[in-house]
This record gives structure tokens, sequence and C-alpha cells, in this order.
């Protein structure tokens, strides 16, 4: 389903997370980048397009590490393309992303001035790459690979969260793996939508009611979409606000799947807050799917 996966990788034992899953996931070739920034002297080097010794030494020894870095991959029979880039990490990132179908990169890199945080070059990545990416966690607390047991699909009722459905049923059906349907409820906010009712006690009780129900019934019938393709699906209405929720749900061996972005409203939750929280905190990959729409703006 991926046919062209771009790996960025900066030397860094965390950033080689990255290579488990992409050999986990199927694909005809894969991409690995290395980004070099460029400093005062490199720059004046690059700028004014000489040879110089440091420069090529640079790009030779960041060349041997993703050779090497390829080679479990390479046995899997997938076409390897090495690039050094020099240049800022997210714009040479999104550049060397433009023919790929998914890039895959752990949030962070190098410490002490080098790391790659979330919040600079993955999140720029996460917010503005057309193509789909899985982040990561790395830092402090860095998640360790592991077989990806279970798909997480979350959606919050809008169209734009449904644009990862596809993505999720088809490495649910590509790697033989169950999918959760997942949606979270905030109470306070259908509390707020009641306020001005005749009696909002009982129209706050009938809201939580109906909405729960609606939100089941919305869930079931993309989950019987996923069971017609005989892939086994569940799904799952928590009540609460939705970053605790569904970083409660998901776990070890889980891949979330989401859209980057999504709609406000009653039951629904703006997704980009949502998933900054859910890349920084869960304990499982979180595989980000920008919609066309949110694109587009």
């Amino acid at each position: 389903m991926f046919d062209r996966q771009l790996i960025p990788l900066d030397g860094s034992e965390a950033a080689r997370v990255a290579l488990t899953y992409a050999a986990s996931i199927p694909s005809r070739s894969v991409r690995l980048l290395m980004v070099l920034p460029l400093d005062d002297v490199f720059e004046g080097i690059a700028l004014a397009g000489r040879q110089e010794p440091r420069f090529e030494s640079a790009r030779d020894s960041a060349g041997r590490y993703l050779r090497t870095a390829a080679k479990e991959l390479e046995a899997q029979g997938r076409m390897i393309e090495i690039v050094v880039a020099f240049g800022e990490p997210a714009d040479q990132i999104l550049e060397h992303a433009a023919d790929v179908d998914l890039i895959i990169m752990t949030t962070h890199g190098y410490g002490a001035g080098r790391r790659v945080v979330y919040g600079s070059v993955a999140d720029r990545i996460g917010r503005q790459s057309p193509t789909p990416v899985m982040l990561i966690r790395g830092g402090e607390h860095p998640i360790h690979a592991r077989p990806v047991q279970r798909i997480l699909a979350l959606l919050d009722g809008s169209d734009l969260a449904e644009a990862a459905l596809p993505v999720a049923a088809d490495l649910a059906d590509t790697l033989g793996v169950p999918v959760v349907l997942a949606r979270a409820l905030d109470a306070e906010e259908i509390r707020r939508a009641v306020q001005l009712g005749s009696s909002p006690i009982a129209s706050y009780a009938n809201s939580i009611g109906v909405v729960r129900q609606a939100a089941s019934e919305y869930l079931e019938g993309h989950a019987q979409a996923l069971r017609n393709r005989s892939i086994p699906v569940s799904i799952e209405v928590r009540d609460g606000a939705p970053a605790p929720e569904l970083l409660d749900l998901a776990g070890a061996g889980d891949l979330l799947v989401m859209t980057s972005h999504g709609r406000g409203g009653v039951g629904r939750w703006m997704l980009g807050s949502v998933s900054e929280k859910l890349v920084r905190q869960a304990e499982c990959p979180v595989l980000l799917i920008r919609s066309q729409a949110a694109a587009a703006s």
C-alpha cells in the first residue's frame, strides 16, 4: 500500500527505531535521508561550490552510516535510495518527501542542542507534510520498537477525521491485525451546549445518552464496512476529554491512526491539539494523515 517510504535518520540510536517499524510495513522502495545542518563554515563552502575536504568527509561518513542502516531493509528485497542533504532539516525532509507515500521518523534525535524535537522538526513535518507521517516518540522516555498488534483509528465525527479510515483499513489488512474505531465524548462540551435550555439538568442527562448512542451508531457503521473486508474490528466510545481517554486506551503494540486536523463542535475534538498530545505521550507510534481539506487550507 505504501510504494515508497522515506526514513529521516540523524545518526542517533533513537532515530534508528524508525527502521524497525519500516521493516514491518511492506513497500517497494525506501529512501534513507540524513540532513546535515549547515554551520557557518559549511554554508560558505556550499555557496561557493567548492569541494572542501571537511564537506566531502561529512557526506561520505553519513553515506556509510545510511548504507549500514539499510541492510535489513535491503535484505527484504526493497530498493534502497541513499540521500545525504545539507540544510535546514524540516525543509529538506519535506522536499524529499514530495514523491513518497509514507514518512517514518522519531520525534527526538540528538541531545545537547542538536535534538530533533516534537515542536520543531517533527512538529512541522506532522503539520505540513501532505504525505502520511508515522511519528515515534524518542527523548527521555522513548517508545521501544515492537510488532504492531492493533490499529487504533481515532474519529471525531467529522469528514476530515474519516480520511484516516482507508489508511487504517489497508494497514490492518496488510499486517493482519484488528482495528479499534474509537471516539471520545467530552461531557463538558455537551453540558455547555445545553446551558440555554429551559431545563438544563434534564437536557444534559438526555443529551449524554443521545450523543453516546449516536456515537456508537456512527462507529458501528464504519465498523461494518471493515467487516465486509474481513477485517476484525471493534468500537470504543469513551466519556471524557479526548486526549486522556485516548492515552488510556492506547498501549504498547498499538498503532494510532488519525488525521492531523479535525473539526470542533459538540462531541468532537480539535484533532490538531489532540494529535500533539498523543505523539508526545502515547505508548505507541502515531500515524498522522493530513486530510485534503486541511491541506487546501
